[in-house]
């Protein structure tokens, strides 16, 4: 009678456990981006996300933007979401999860990632030299 009761005990103490696994969420991705999270006005960046897992379904939103999802699935353990010809609109803060097949459960949010969008037209331009002298005559005259 005691082997059969610690079989039962076992069994009981093994499924409880599969259970209480299957409840948990997975572990959270990570989000790069690529070339970098500084990027110039209408050039490219591509956010990877990336799992812990394989044959997995990603998401990509932006915090502060419900409206934005985009969601992919994947054979590997990593997404690529791609944005070409950024807009200022396009910075911000990203993050990422994903769900395995056999779960269902979406992951934790990955660390978000904060995207920065550069006018590279203001950050390459030297000031004029109208500009220079209009200082310069300034100090000048004020003394």
């Amino acid at each position: 009678m005691t082997a059969e009761f610690l079989s039962l005990l076992c069994l009981g103490l093994c499924l409880g456990y599969e259970d209480e696994k299957k409840n948990e969420k997975p572990p959270k991705p990570s989000l790069h981006a690529w070339p970098s999270s500084v990027v110039e006005a209408e050039s490219n960046v591509t956010l990877k996300c990336q799992a812990h897992f394989q044959n997995v379904t990603f998401v990509l939103r932006k915090v502060n933007d419900s409206g934005y999802k985009q969601e992919q699935s994947s054979a590997e353990n990593e997404a690529e979401f791609p944005f070409t010809d950024l807009k200022p609109k396009d910075a911000g803060r990203y993050f990422c999860a994903y769900k395995t097949t056999a779960s269902h459960e979406w992951s934790e949010s990955s660390e978000h990632l904060q995207l920065v969008v550069t006018d590279k037209h203001d950050e390459l331009e030297a000031p004029s030299m109208k500009t220079v002298a209009h200082v310069c005559n300034t100090r000048t005259l004020g003394r």
